[in-house]
């Protein structure tokens, strides 16, 4: 191993440590976005009554002790099985058929709430003053293409009608809420949307996002503010590791603001704030309750995929992403898909990278020549350079071959953190198997077993690449062990790519040298 991968080691270090330390400072830094009224929408603009109000956080129940047995309502299509519950009238469980956690179980990204944190229950429509809980199941249709569940519940002044579209070809899920006076009378309703949460992960972590119409980007936020309120928000939501919660169609103005607040364990709750109801009334507010997958955020709301937080090399990863469900639709195997768009873009980059090798290489041999001449015309600045620019002549190399030689390293960089960012977010990869001992590509080798290799082939690059200098061979002696250490905690995916990558960069020195010696 030479100063070509000390380089590429410290330039992938200081740019991730860079990336993602501007990625925090962006992420944590998000404000409260005041949102326009969208062109073409009709509904009751807000009064300011209604904009100044303080947030609301509580819920106070009419019922205060389980009075009513529960009954269960299933639905269930080729991405989901829902259970709704005459409890609130809500949603008390999602499990995602196509997304299996541990032992083959269906993901859940909503679990039932017993009745003393009901405040937590998905969809769960709450009142100023004295919300009902216990709810008549109505009906269920199925209209082909989607089911509708029906439930109803009666306050003092108001009849109101639950009614969910489930529909059967993506993730999408329509909240219909009517409301029926039968006296004289007013409510101010709210939805509560619960964040998902995958408990079966280590860690799994929330955060509330929000569309933003200056930028036309959703952004994301790694702590919300209570005290914030986003104007009638477009999408708007909470998202974990792999799925998203999020409002995306308001066809009738019901949002007026949209807020987050904390449940009794830290998670996040969004709130969906409506106006001030009087008379009858009727809205449908769509939602996407799904993974964070490009294709099924795409079906319902494209703006979605900004929740791929990719950050500025989001292109680069999504088309990295693309090219790896390319390839693993002919393998069926992730791990060997990792192999081979690691050996494709290795191909790909070859030419440029000997190229850019035996520029380096060339410029190592000359590089005591050069330090001399820059010692003795020290004190000539305009000299030095002419006499530099003889020099490179004399050798037939471009002044500006070392930029040269430094771009593969560069590339090679880029593509390192692209690669990174997507293998250590990828919703597939999350218990997906690679073979033998390597049962989850999301997760570290439970054997250290690629972190070992990875540093063997490092070792292996150092003793095809023999260095000099005998500080630089001290310090490289170590490095292998470092990087070893380094990635023995990072998922499967990441360690298995970069042992593919060394292994192949071994093969180029071989084929460079043979090529030298032809």
């Amino acid at each position: 191993m030479d100063r070509k991968l000390i380089f590429a080691l410290l330039m992938t270090t200081i740019v991730m440590g860079v990336f993602n330390y501007m990625t925090y400072r962006k992420e944590a830094k998000q404000q409260a976005v005041p949102e326009a009224i969208q062109a073409g929408q009709s509904y009751k603009v807000p009064s300011k009554a209604d904009l100044m109000r303080p947030l609301n956080y509580e819920i106070d129940f009419i019922d205060k002790k389980v009075t009513k047995q529960e009954e269960i309502e299933s639905v269930e299509t080729d991405f989901y099985k829902i259970d709704f519950t005459n409890y609130g009238g809500n949603i008390s469980r999602i499990a995602f058929k196509k997304r299996l956690g541990k032992g083959g179980i269906p993901l859940q990204s909503v679990k039932p709430k017993d009745f003393f944190n009901r405040e937590e229950s998905c969809f769960l429509l709450a009142l100023d003053e004295k919300t009902p809980y216990f709810y008549k199941f109505d009906s269920k249709e199925d209209l082909g293409d989607r089911v509708n569940i029906i439930y109803e519940a009666e306050t003092s002044n108001f009849a109101i009608k639950k009614i969910y579209s489930i529909f059967r070809g993506s993730y999408k899920i329509n909240l219909n809420l009517e409301f029926n006076p039968k006296g004289r009378g007013t409510i101010h309703p709210r939805i509560f949307l619960p964040a998902p949460f995958i408990s079966e992960l280590s860690e799994d972590l929330q955060n509330g996002f929000v569309f933003n119409k200056q930028s036309q980007k959703i952004e994301a936020s790694l702590s919300v503010v209570q005290d914030n309120a986003w104007l009638i928000p477009e999408v708007f939501g909470a998202q974990d590791k792999y799925f998203a919660h999020a409002l995306v169609k308001d066809d009738h103005g019901f949002a007026i603001r949209g807020y987050f607040k904390k449940d009794s364990t830290g998670k996040y709750i969004s709130i969906f704030e409506g106006p001030e109801v009087l008379d009858k009334k009727s809205f449908t507010l769509s939602f996407y309750i799904g993974p964070k997958d490009i294709a099924d955020m795409a079906a319902v709301d494209g703006r979605l995929e900004d929740l791929l937080n990719f950050g500025w090399l989001s292109w680069l990863c999504k088309l990295l992403l693309k090219l790896l469900e390319f390839v693993y639709k002919f393998i069926g195997n992730f791990g060997l898909a990792i192999i081979i768009l690691t050996v494709l873009i290795k191909l790909i980059f070859l030419p440029l990278s000997i190229k850019g090798t035996n520029v380096m290489e060339q410029n190592q041999k000359l590089q005591p020549q050069v330090t001399r001449i820059k010692k003795k015309f020290a004190h000539d600045v305009q000299l030095q350079q002419q006499e530099l620019m003889r020099f490179y002549k004399e050798q037939k190399i471009s002044p500006v071959a070392p930029v040269f030689g430094c771009l593969p390293l560069l590339i090679d960089v880029v593509i390192m953190i692209g690669l990174y960012r997507v293998l250590g977010s990828y919703m597939d990869l999350y218990q997906a198997p690679f073979g033998l001992w390597i049962t989850d590509l999301s997760s570290k080798d439970p054997f250290y077993v690629l972190p070992i290799l990875m540093g063997i082939s490092m070792f292996w690059q150092q003793k095809l690449s023999p260095v000099g200098d005998e500080r630089t061979k001290i310090m490289m002696s170590f490095l292998p062990l470092v990087m070893t250490g380094v990635f023995a905690s990072m998922p499967s995916g990441v360690v298995l790519y970069w042992l593919i990558k060394n292994i192949l960069t071994v093969g180029e020195t071989y084929l460079r040298k043979s090529l030298k010696k032809a």
